[in-house]
């Protein structure tokens, strides 16, 4: 996410691996990676990682400190589109949640019309993308969304469609 709206706001950054953490070059190496475009990840950056041994990985790569204020405005304005289909939701992080459709629709048809709803709104409001899991659970949302990423949208409807999935995944492919 924090990639993303860097990208967003500074197009020259597109295409290339950007990594949001601090500059190796002025820290002597301290620090972290917080996130990571996927153009990044092709060399294996990932969140958490030591920020020299990012560089280490990427020394082209773009390091970006991060600017907290801006992800939690872009985040306040993803939350209001959010809440615009229901009151029920559960944020676990400035660019992810759960929303509970349960009472607002009858239908999947009408729960997948707003997931593609959201992706629309998402892309033209803030010029971002996202991806969307529509699910019977929480966990499977969370593993339906991982799944078509980036801008991605998947359903998972039933318990059985989610172990089919899953079970010959390693543990860690479950989000819980």
């Amino acid at each position: 996410f924090f990639a993303s709206v860097e990208e967003r706001d500074n197009p020259k950054l597109k295409g290339k691996p950007v990594i949001i953490g601090s500059d190796p070059r002025q820290t002597g190496g301290r620090g972290v990676v917080s996130t990571c475009n996927y153009e990044a990840r092709k060399y294996g950056i990932r969140s958490g990682m030591n920020i020299k041994e990012a560089f280490n990985r990427c020394p082209k790569g773009i390091f970006k400190h991060p600017n907290f204020d801006k992800y939690r405005s872009v985040s306040n304005s993803l939350h209001k589109i959010l809440e615009s289909y229901t009151d029920i939701t559960e944020y676990i992080a400035l660019d992810e949640g759960y929303l509970d459709l349960t009472g607002k629709v009858n239908s999947w048809e009408e729960a997948r019309k707003i997931g593609y709803e959201i992706k629309k709104r998402v892309r033209e409001e803030l010029s971002l993308t996202c991806s969307v899991g529509l699910a019977y659970s929480k966990t499977a949302a969370k593993t339906a969304s991982e799944e078509k990423k980036p801008d991605g949208y998947f359903e998972i409807r039933t318990r059985e469609d989610f172990v089919k999935l899953v079970i010959d995944r390693d543990v860690r492919a479950l989000y819980t």
